[in-house]
């Protein structure tokens, strides 16, 4: 075989050597995928895998000019960058270890993102006893690319590296992740954060290590708070930081979109180049920073203010349907009374009494259960069916003795004369309890806001502003002891009155019929069938005392038998099986008009900008339930909802929701009703708590059209 010329065969060296595959450097890429104004790869920082080692894997982003996608909180709109891999069995993949965002601002609203060019790392790990000659990866991402207009967008990849036991070689990417890690944020562990959400701002502390504490030697200003939890702070107003030795204090507007203050939180101080991840943990009673911030109210104008709400509240209420019948029974003995002045203010301020200090009872209990962490509110004892079948019961059994079933005497003169007929001292004092407990479903204009503001208030002012509703409710019976002019407005006492007596049978009748309904909305129709035997149980045993009354023998037998009776009347309902979230599943049902509210479908229809009308309601709560007849259930309000393109949610509180009471609480609110318009961009607007249907509609018709972002 003839020999080559010696620089012919160095040629062919050559050539061959160039043309050879080079599988460890290219295999440790893909082919670029160009889309709409962004050019993206799946990339890796070593040329070939190895069984129980680790790699990084990134999805290399070159945004064009003036475009930007975004971090995993987008800020005030947009979507963050989503990957979903398909792996070999035993092939694990982190999260994406976000860097560094930086801060974009448009046009009134603050995001988070990326632009020019970001790699997105995560860690990959293979098994040790992973035995395949080659790693297949397979990408499919998605991101939401913008510049003014937004355009979604999505890629699939293809990696594949070969498997080696010794450790891959960098690839040519390796620049591209080590300016990443240099851009990762710092994790504080364990760094006793806290962080309170109050009216209008959120407050945190956060315990500064010695690498914190040396990197903000310098001038605060050029630090910045970014949330990592969505919908918590407004990210448009600058936060405002202070340095209190190795403590630092910022205090930030909260998001117009805050629904709920959640146990945790996660927090990313930066000043664009250097970063610091940390959580902070829920705490109430953070005290704000020293100074106070502009146009917050001192705390005892807050106080002042609240009484002044709470009383002319729960003078309103007054006028409600539920208090109706017990102010009858009042006024029957305040009628008694009225030619002698002073018991009839004995009268009054027994009555007194009774009001303010079972509302401070009924005050108490819910502070100190919403001390023990229970997210309930005002009217929080209806959400319970067994507190609704006893109160039904009760007026059941007055309504019978007004009817003459039964004329309460004896023994059972302390409960019966004083619920029924109002007379003497202990009759006012039971009478003013009634009250309460048959207020308590009714809402009426300036409670919401007073009692709103006492539940964040300290206990001793919170109860003040309690006792100021109490002393609204029982004002005009008080008042009639010690205003001669109306007391002589009062009729005079006569044969009337019995046929008055008698005929306030039926409002009671009217509001046990109700309160069965709510009993039914809360449980199930054989619940409901249980209450119903009791309400029998309570007529019976009633007809048997009467029965007693006028035997000349054989009373034991007959008063044992109906104490029984009354006995099975209470403990029936409660008996009852009660299937979990019956009443409150049913009621939430969605139809033509409305959706249930719900926390994932509120937040996910702000982000997308639609304009929302929010209805948190009770079955219990009566003003809900005439707002919904007068002003939320005609076509006239449908059509205005579809001109506007307004999302209707509506939230059943009719049994306890922690998710809607924190709602309600963002809005300073302790119970319903509360009507929230949110128009696509900007605040939102609460309606009054008594609507009318020409209100809504104006509201509604105010509301830009909907546009959709980023």
């Amino acid at each position: 075989m003839p020999r080559l010329p010696l620089p012919i065969l160095l040629l062919l060296v050559t050539v061959l050597a160039l043309a050879w595959p080079a599988p460890h450097a290219a295999a440790a890429e893909t082919p670029e995928l160009q889309t709409d104004h962004l050019l993206s790869r799946l990339v890796a920082d070593r040329v070939s895998a190895q069984p129980g080692g680790e790699l990084q894997l990134g999805l290399l982003l070159q945004h064009a000019p003036g475009w930007h996608t975004y971090w995993k909180n987008p800020g005030d709109s947009g979507l963050p960058t989503r990957l979903r891999f398909e792996l070999p069995e035993g092939v694990e993949v982190g999260d994406i270890e976000w860097p560094l965002p930086e801060r974009q601002p448009a046009a009134g609203l603050v995001n988070f993102g990326y632009s020019d060019t970001e790699l997105l790392p995560l860690r990959l790990r293979l098994p040790a006893g992973f035995e395949a000659t080659e790693l297949t990866i397979r990408l499919a991402a998605s991101w939401l690319i913008c510049e003014v207009e937004c355009i979604p967008g999505r890629g699939e990849y293809l990696l594949q590296l070969p498997v080696s036991d010794e450790p891959g070689a960098p690839s040519r990417w390796q620049p591209q992740f080590e300016r990443a890690a240099a851009r990762q944020p710092a994790w504080l562990a364990d760094s006793g954060a806290r962080y309170s959400a109050q009216q209008d701002t959120v407050r945190i502390q956060l315990p500064l290590g010695a690498a914190a504490a040396d990197a903000l030697q310098g001038e605060l200003d050029a630090w910045t708070l970014i949330p990592a939890t969505a919908l918590l702070l407004a990210n448009a107003d600058p936060p405002r930081l202070q340095r209190d030795g190795n403590v630092l204090h910022v205090e930030v507007a909260r998001s117009e979109y805050f629904t709920s203050a959640p146990e945790r939180i996660e927090l990313l101080l930066s000043d664009g180049e250097r970063g610091f991840a940390f959580e902070a943990i829920h705490d109430s009673a953070l005290a704000p920073l020293a100074s106070t911030a502009p146009g917050a109210t001192p705390p005892q104008v807050g106080l002042l203010l609240a009484l002044v709400l709470a009383f002319a509240g729960g003078l309103v209420l007054n006028l409600m349907p539920c208090v109706f019948p017990v102010l009858s029974i009042k006024a029957m003995g305040a009628i008694q009374a009225a030619d002698d002045p002073a018991e009839l203010r004995r009268h009054g301020l027994w009555y007194t009494f009774g009001v303010v200090g079972s509302v401070l009872a009924v005050a108490g209990l819910l502070l100190a259960l919403r001390a023990g962490g229970e997210a309930i509110g005002w009217g929080f004892q209806l959400q319970e069916p067994g507190f609704i079948a006893a109160i039904a019961l009760l007026l059941f059994a007055m309504g019978l003795s007004f009817s003459g079933v039964y004329e309460f005497g004896g023994g059972l003169a302390n409960l019966g004369q004083g619920l029924t007929e109002g007379g003497g001292r202990r009759g006012a004092f039971f009478t003013g309890v009634l009250a309460c407990i048959v207020a308590s479903p009714c809402t009426a204009p300036f409670m919401g806001t007073a009692l709103g503001v006492a539940l964040v208030l300290p206990a001793h002012e919170a109860l003040l502003v309690f006792a100021g509703l109490g002393l609204g409710l029982a004002f005009p019976m008080l008042a009639l002891g010690y205003v001669p002019a109306l007391a002589r407005a009062l009729p005079r006492p006569g044969a009337w009155m019995q046929t008055f007596r008698e005929l306030l049978a039926f409002p009671l009748y009217l509001t046990v019929l109700w309160l069965v309904w709510v009993f039914g909305q809360q449980t199930s129709m054989l619940a409901v069938a249980a209450l119903g035997a009791g309400l029998v149980a309570v007529a019976f045993g009633l007809w048997l005392l009467r029965q007693a009354q006028g035997a000349q023998r054989g009373q034991r037998p007959l008063q044992a038998l109906a104490a029984a009776s009354l006995v099975a009347a209470l403990a029936l309902p409660l008996l009852a099986p009660v299937p979990s979230g019956a009443g409150a599943a049913a009621s939430a049902a969605a139809n033509d008009l409305h959706e249930p509210w719900t926390r994932e479908r509120f937040d996910a229809l702000r982000r997308e900008g639609r304009p929302l009308l929010v209805n948190m309601t009770a079955d219990w709560c009566i003003t809900c339930l005439a707002n919904e007849r007068v002003a939320l259930s005609s076509e006239e309000f449908a059509q205005a909802l579809r001109r506007r393109d307004v999302t209707y949610l509506k939230g059943d509180w009719t049994r306890q929701d922690a998710d809607i009471t924190a709602y309600l609480e963002s809005y300073g609110r302790s119970g319903v009703p509360l009507y929230v318009l949110y128009p696509p961009r900007g605040e939102p607007r609460v309606l009054p708590q008594l609507l009318t249907p020409a209100l809504v509609r104006a509201a509604i018709e105010e509301l830009p059209p909907a546009s959709v972002g980023g």
